[in-house]
């Protein structure tokens, strides 16, 4: 036996091996166009019942945040009021909240910065159903607060709705109420 009929012999008894389909299979592994479209329209049926919870979610987060940094500078307008035995107010001005402390100088000293809620969280804040246009709470050095009456907050974004009660002592109060 010559050693191209050796050769020749080998050939035709080859195993396939994976790099080698057996004839009449494909010769490219992959997935094919309309199995890569299946998957993209479940894909997209999936995200349109969904985008929409995910929506809402979003909108009832940035109102619970926007609900918390507003009592947080209410009670550091409180307790920095009491701290250094100065008067200390809180003021919401058009959706801007902020709080300070007044010195004996007659100078104010921010103790918490200016913050925009309509354009850092998008929510609207009202004060019984309309805006604050010059809203303010002081604060004397014992941490009493001189509101006179309670006032309710109301934060608003896309209709989700909640609200923060301060009793007429500068006091976030568990309910609203004379």
């Amino acid at each position: 036996m010559t050693s191209s009929a050796f050769y020749a012999r080998a050939r035709d008894h080859r195993i396939p091996s994976p790099a080698r389909p057996i004839s009449g299979a494909r010769s490219r592994a992959g997935f094919s166009l309309i199995e890569t479209m299946v998957v993209l329209v479940i894909a997209g049926i999936a995200m349109s019942i969904s985008l929409p919870k995910f929506a809402g979610m979003r909108d009832r987060m940035s109102v619970r945040s926007a609900k918390q940094q507003f009592a947080s500078y209410l009670a550091t307008a409180r307790a920095a009021a009491i701290r250094q035995s100065q008067s200390g107010q809180f003021h919401a001005n058009n959706n801007t909240i902020w709080s300070n402390v007044n010195q004996p100088n007659g100078t104010n000293i921010n103790v918490s910065k200016a913050v925009s809620l309509m354009t850092a969280r998008r929510v609207a804040v009202t004060l019984g159903g309309s805006p604050p246009s010059q809203d303010s709470i002081v604060f004397d050095s014992r941490g009493m607060g001189s509101t006179g009456s309670s006032r309710t907050y109301v934060f608003t974004r896309n209709g989700i709705k909640d609200s923060i009660c301060v009793s007429r002592l500068g006091l976030i109060a568990p309910t609203c109420g004379p």
